[in-house]
């Protein structure tokens, strides 16, 4: 079981998902932020303070929801990784008090360390987006 549960790439894809799109999201705030800095010094009523002021409303606003928008994303993948601690450590209780004999870490490495990253035979979506594949 647990091993299907790694190649299918983890617990809650759809928040994953979500967490990506409010990266994405954030990256479009800024293009957005760009072009609307860019539309107000050129067609917006007023004089040249005018625009000036505005265009730095707007570039305070799209900093603050890109903030935002990035603290949401971020928020999904700690909910996410206290999942999945405590779904292993419930695990590691379990066997331990069962058990009296020692036990295997959940993930070992080639150096005998327990690592979350050995258990994952895939690369998962959100690093290949930040990898830039």
């Amino acid at each position: 079981m647990r091993q299907r549960h790694v190649l299918s790439g983890g617990r809650y894809p759809v928040l994953r998902s979500l967490a990506i799109l409010y990266v994405i999201g954030a990256a479009v705030t800024i293009l957005a932020t760009i072009a609307g800095i860019a539309y107000l010094y050129a067609k917006a009523p007023g004089t040249i303070l005018d625009r000036t002021i505005m265009s730095i409303g707007a570039l305070v606003a799209g900093f603050f929801l890109f903030i935002s928008l990035l603290a949401v994303a971020e928020a999904l993948k700690l909910f996410i990784d206290i999942e999945h601690n405590t779904r292993a450590n419930a695990l590691v209780r379990t066997m331990t008090t069962e058990d009296t004999t020692p036990m295997m870490p959940l993930a070992s490495g080639s150096d005998g360390r327990s690592n979350r990253l050995h258990e994952l035979d895939e690369e998962t979506a959100e690093a290949a987006l930040l990898r830039g594949h």
